[in-house]
C-alpha cells in the first residue's frame, strides 16, 4: 500500500508525551526537540525514527507529562544566607531600624533556596520513552497509510484514464495515414489538373509519412510504464521517487506521440492524457 508523507501522531506514557508531525520532502529531514537533560537520547530517537520512515520532513517533540513528574531537589545557599543576615544586621544596627532579621524575612530572598532537577539514569529514561515513541510512530504511520490509500485510488483512476486515451490514440493512428493518403491524392489531382497520377510516387510518400508518424513503440513503452506504475502501487513501501521517474518517462512518450501524429483528434487525446499525468505528478509529490 502507498503511504503519504503527511501525518500526525501523539502518545503519552512512562511520564513522557511524544508528538510527531510530518509533511512531504525529498528525503528524511528530522527536527527533534527534547528537554535539555534528554539531549543524550537525541541520536537514539533519530535512529528509531529513521528505521521506521524513509522520507518526509518530520518534527518530533518530547515533553514530560503524566503522573511521573521530574524529580527535583531544593538547595540551600548557606553562604548567601550568611551574607544576607550579616548585611541586614549591620543595616539594622547602623540606622537603628525596627524589626528582626528572621526566617520570614530571609524566605523573601529567592536566591537563597533554589530548585534543581535530579539527573536520571539515561537508560532508565530511554526505557520509559521507548513505549510512547513507538506508539506515536505507529499512529503517525497509520495516518500516512490512510492518506496514501486515498492518493493511490486517485492515481489509479487517472492512470486508467490515460490507458483509455492510449487505446483511443491507437485506434485513430491508422486512420491518420489513410486520411493523409486521401488528402495527398486530392491535392496532387488538383495540381495536375486531370493528368495521370504517378501512384507509385504517391504510395512512396504515404509510406514515408506512415513510418514517420508511427507511434507503436511509444504506445508500447507508455503502456509498460503504466503497468510498472500499477505494480509499484501494489508493492507499497517507499516508492515515491520511482513513481516520479516513471511519470517523467510517460511524459516523454506522450510528447513524442503528440509530435509524431499530426492529427487534431490525436492531439486532443494527448492533451487530455498530459493533464491527467500532471495531476498524478502533484499527488506523487506526497507519496513516501
Amino acid at each position: 500500500m502507498l503511504k503519504s508523507m503527511t501525518g500526525y501522531g501523539k502518545e503519552e506514557g512512562g511520564g513522557y508525551v511524544v508528538e510527531m508531525r510530518s509533511v512531504n520532502h525529498k528525503f528524511l529531514d528530522l527536527s527533534i526537540k527534547v528537554p535539555r537533560d534528554m539531549l543524550p537520547l537525541e541520536n537514539r530517537i533519530k535512529r528509531a525514527v529513521s528505521e521506521k520512515f524513509s522520507r518526509g520532513r518530520m518534527d518530533v517533540y518530547v515533553t514530560r507529562g503524566g503522573r511521573d513528574e521530574v524529580r527535583r531537589a531544593l538547595r540551600l545557599d548557606t553562604d548567601a544566607a550568611k551574607q544576607y543576615i550579616s548585611l541586614l544586621s549591620d543595616l539594622k544596627a547602623m540606622f537603628d531600624l525596627p524589626g528582626e532579621v528572621d526566617l520570614q524575612l530571609m524566605a523573601s530572598y529567592k536566591d537563597i533556596v533554589s530548585e534543581e532537577e535530579i539527573a536520571e539514569d539515561v537508560e532508565k529514561v530511554w526505557e520509559g520513552l521507548k513505549g510512547p515513541l513507538d506508539a506515536c510512530m505507529t499512529a503517525l504511520d497509520n495516518m500516512r497509510l490512510i492518506e496514501g490509500t486515498t492518493l493511490g485510488a486517485d492515481i489509479s483512476d487517472r492512470a486508467g484514464f490515460i490507458a483509455v486515451r492510449f487505446d483511443d490514440i491507437e485506434a485513430k493512428a491508422p486512420l491518420v495515414v489513410t486520411d493523409y493518403a486521401r488528402k495527398l491524392k486530392e491535392r496532387v489531382a488538383r495540381l495536375t489538373e486531370g493528368m495521370e497520377l504517378d501512384m507509385d510516387r504517391i504510395h512512396q510518400e504515404v509510406a514515408v509519412y506512415a513510418d514517420r508518424c508511427d507511434i507503436t513503440e511509444e504506445l508500447v513503452r507508455g503502456r509498460s510504464h503504466l503497468g510498472q506504475l500499477k505494480a509499484l502501487m501494489q508493492d507499497g513501501g517507499p516508492v515515491g521517487r520511482k513513481m516520479d521517474f516513471l511519470l517523467q518517462e510517460l511524459f516523454r512518450e506522450i510528447n513524442t506521440i503528440g509530435s509524431k501524429a499530426s492529427d487534431r483528434e490525436v492531439a486532443h487525446k494527448v492533451v487530455e492524457a498530459k493533464a491527467e499525468l500532471e495531476k498524478i505528478r502533484e499527488q506523487i509529490q506526497n507519496i513516501e
